[in-house]
């Protein structure tokens, strides 16, 4: 069975879509109908669920996914262990990062990464910390970044960076006059956050509990996945938000937003970059990784 069909299978299941996939593939949707029925032809096993709007695996199809994953990776170790020979780094690398990292981070380590190593084909899959660590735990992604330490067994967390968590409000605000602030006057104002799940959102919860705060007594008036979303919404004076320092620098110089500092209180957190230590690295994975802690 040619490899590649492996790789197909794959992406059908991470897009759940043949028509992504075959945008994706720049081939024809027939062309990937043709090898899902060959490799289901071969198996002698239905792996797609076509029932609904999106192509969903059958439970065989989960196992097949798993085995298929290892085939592709062993296929680019491979690859990657026979380049040794050439002192080549390159392969795929496949990165994932929470909100703040992933677009205020990782994108320009990225840049200057690939500069060095032209060969590297780096993918970053954004999205909350809780959903990386499990794509990081289902060896979907091989290196994460996220907002907290992770404590599990066959994890490494290694910390790379650290950020500020700041108040922000629309300039007009009636807090904006003010020098400083503290955490238990802003909670009666209408608050706007990010989901449950992000670091952002569990270091300000842990902040409430060590303040002795309880969370029913926030004016919560949005929970919102996106930052921009965020400074969007502040910006209209939809409500307050707190927020990386990263993530607010450009809006706070363009003078769209401003902050306000509390009272006796730094909020910060570390980010740190996540691996799995049981696994076999590929060199462009152990490249960047040195890469990253070393800057």
């Amino acid at each position: 069975m040619n490899l590649n069909y492996f790789e197909t299978f794959i992406m059908v299941i991470e897009k759940r879509s043949f028509s992504k996939t075959a945008k994706a593939m720049n081939v024809s949707q027939p062309a990937i109908s043709f090898q899902i029925r060959a490799m289901e032809k071969e198996y002698g096993q239905i792996l797609l669920d076509r029932s609904g709007n999106k192509a969903r695996p059958t439970e065989t199809g989960k196992i097949f996914y798993r085995f298929a994953k290892d085939m592709v990776r062993n296929n680019n170790l491979l690859k990657e262990s026979l380049n040794k020979l050439k002192n080549v780094v390159g392969g795929k690398l496949a990165l994932g990062a929470s909100t703040t990292p992933g677009e205020y981070l990782v994108p320009k380590m990225l840049g200057q990464f690939k500069k060095k190593f032209p060969d590297v084909e780096p993918e970053l899959f954004i999205a909350d910390t809780d959903d990386i660590v499990e794509k990081l735990a289902n060896h979907e992604i091989d290196i994460a970044f996220v907002g907290r330490k992770i404590s599990e067994d066959n994890l490494e967390s290694k910390k790379f960076a650290s950020d500020e968590l700041i108040l922000i409000t629309p300039p007009q605000h009636q807090l904006a006059k003010k020098k400083t602030i503290t955490l238990k006057e802003t909670i009666s104002c209408p608050l706007i956050l990010r989901e449950k799940g992000s670091a952002t959102r569990k270091t300000f919860e842990d902040l409430l509990k060590n303040q002795n705060i309880p969370e029913e007594n926030l004016n919560v008036t949005m929970e919102l996945g996106s930052i921009q979303a965020i400074l969007a919404a502040v910006e209209a004076d939809l409500g307050i938000s707190i927020i990386s320092k990263f993530a607010a620098e450009r809006d706070l110089s363009l003078g769209s937003i401003k902050t306000i500092p509390f009272a006796n209180m730094r909020l910060t957190r570390d980010i740190y970059l996540i691996y799995n230590k049981n696994r076999l690295m590929t060199k462009a994975q152990k490249e960047f990784i040195d890469f990253v802690l070393n800057r």
